[in-house]
């Protein structure tokens, strides 16, 4: 999807306190990685989301020096969110990072990431130091095929 089409897609986001920043260089991005930033900034909780040509970040706060930074390092004592990285010729995406000090909002940033998610596209998840969450979601999502 070419940067006009996603700019007006988030502008309405954007216009409601919260904030759904590109970086510069991105001039076209896969339609996955735009409907996950959208059900992302669907979500309540979620203030900030941060895109590059790799990656893509979700938070509710920001790193406070680094405003288009979302925090979302595991254990963090009051941030909610999560950041995947993705591969657009090699159609997945890797959860690299998710916190939630809420319980159900894990469950609810997973969701709204494999929500639309095309079936030609995988997810995976490398390191898992959550003693059983992936293994609950891979239980929900089974119409979905993850890379181990």
């Amino acid at each position: 999807m070419k940067r006009k089409e996603f700019d007006k897609l988030f502008a309405p986001f954007n216009e409601n306190r919260k904030q759904i920043w590109v970086i510069t260089r991105v001039k076209e991005l896969p339609k996955p990685i735009v409907y996950m930033a959208l059900n992302l900034a669907a979500l309540d909780f979620i203030k900030f989301i941060n895109i590059s040509d790799e990656a893509l970040a979700a938070s509710s706060e920001n790193y406070p020096n680094r405003p288009k930074v979302p925090i979302t390092n595991m254990n963090h004592e009051t941030a909610i969110g999560v950041q995947i990285l993705y591969s657009p010729v090699h159609n997945y995406i890797n959860f690299y990072d998710i916190n939630s000090p809420i319980n159900g909002n894990g469950n609810k940033m997973v969701d709204a990431i494999l929500r639309d998610l095309p079936k030609d596209w995988n997810p995976s998840v490398v390191m898992d130091w959550s003693n059983g969450f992936w293994d609950k979601m891979k239980e929900k999502y089974k119409d979905v095929e993850w890379i181990m």
